[in-house]
């Protein structure tokens, strides 16, 4: 024997060989509580887990404890994620926990820290594989439930911001792992359409179950492979799934989602406004200042002296004067067309610029009539003409036969 420890000194050893072994220094430990003590002055959390055959001590200090959503308690199954020390003053050692969840889900928040780990150091989240948004996308593809709030949340808002854009919908299942192979088909479909700028994948917020087939890996490497921009609204503001972190863009709603990709039309038309003022204030201060050079020039002693010797050059100058508002009046001209044609484009998305062409718009207790609700007889009913404003009680009614949805 070539050594004799202190106490002090062999607890120390063996601590280091604990944390050294790389096997110990994050391991996944399930079992259930028992001895659970919440400290009141500290705020850390000490207990045992055990199963049928052994335990082991455990602590889980309150900067890590603090955000669990839920109690720690006596007799619940849990699976702690942490390192394996030794605590030198007793000689034992413990479990030191840095997360836990109740079992069952506890798997699936493991599995999903894992592979997060996985596409991060991959570089799947890098800010520098993020494709910018166009500023204004004609095609939007959505890839969400047909049937779902999601879809028609987003339609509301691109016919509030933005009317005339297109959204070309790929139908898929948004809930539960039957659901991965027609979320990649729909996401896939959407990306080879060359109309497409911006594919959008949504659902209407949920559980984080409910959720969590947005967490695969294949969905996440897909939507990663997209050539165009994609923006992720899967959940609420609190709820990130992996498929947030690949995507170009995240939404916590698809309405903010649908408000990211669309600009507002209310905003184009003031900046079409303002770029009409600038024009008219730079063509005039323009003219202003030849007109001025102009003046001086005729006003000055050398131009009176070329003059008297050459009075053909007024005939000159006269022609470059003429020749100028000439140019000007064409420029102006150009401009003040290339203006009316983006208003008249705003103003064909108007909703009342039917009511010129002879249409008319129909509203029940103040509210418009949409294309899929039903008039029924003796309804009271307002009609909006081009000029009129006709208060109706409905005598009858007949079905439409629908030839076909654009």
């Amino acid at each position: 024997m070539d050594k004799i420890f202190t106490v002090t000194s062999l607890n120390n050893y063996t601590k280091g060989l604990l944390e050294e072994d790389y096997n110990l220094a994050d391991v996944a430990v399930e079992g259930e509580i028992s001895n659970f003590v919440n400290h009141y002055k500290s705020g850390h959390y000490y207990m045992a887990l055990k199963d049928e055959n052994a335990l082991i001590k455990t602590v889980m200090f309150s900067s890590y404890n603090r955000k669990l959503s839920f109690l720690p308690e006596n007799g619940m199954k849990v699976i702690v994620r942490g390192k394996v020390s030794l605590y030198e003053r007793d000689g034992t050692y413990q479990l030191y926990a840095t997360d836990m969840f109740q079992s069952g889900i506890g798997l699936k928040h493991l599995a999903f820290e894992k592979l997060k780990e996985k596409l991060f150091k991959e570089g799947l989240f890098d800010e520098k594989h993020k494709k910018h948004l166009p500023a204004y996308p004609f095609t939007v593809g959505v890839a969400t439930s047909a049937t779902g709030a999601a879809l028609q949340d987003i339609i509301s808002v691109t016919q509030r911001r933005f009317p005339c854009a297109k959204l070309i919908v790929a139908p898929c299942g948004v809930q539960g792992d039957a659901s991965k192979e027609s979320i990649i088909k729909a996401i896939k479909l959407l990306d080879n359409n060359e109309e497409t700028e911006v594919i959008i994948i949504a659902r209407g917020g949920g559980s984080k179950e409910d959720m969590w087939v947005f967490n695969d890996e294949d969905i996440a490497r897909c939507a990663f492979a997209c050539r165009k921009p994609t923006v992720s609204a899967v959940g609420h503001e609190i709820d990130w799934t992996i498929l947030d972190y690949v995507c170009d863009r995240r939404a916590a709603t698809p309405t903010a989602a649908a408000e990211i990709v669309f600009p507002d039309i209310r905003d184009i038309n003031f900046r079409i406004m303002k770029y009409e003022e600038t024009l008219a204030v730079n063509v005039k201060g323009k003219a202003e200042r030849y007109t001025e050079k102009l003046e001086y020039i005729k006003n000055s002693k050398g131009f009176n002296n070329i003059k008297i010797l050459c009075s053909q050059s007024e005939d000159r100058l006269n022609y470059y004067r003429k020749s100028l508002y000439s140019s000007m009046e064409v420029k102006i001209k150009e401009n003040v067309q290339r203006l009316q044609y983006f208003a008249d484009i705003i103003d064909s998305n108007n909703p009342l610029y039917n009511l010129k062409k002879g249409y008319s718009l129909i509203f029940r207790d103040e509210k418009p009539v949409k294309a899929d609700e039903t008039i029924n007889r003796n309804d009271k009913i307002t009609v909006r003409t081009h000029s009129q404003i006709l208060n109706c009680t409905v005598d009858s009614t007949a079905a439409v036969k629908k030839k076909g949805i654009i």
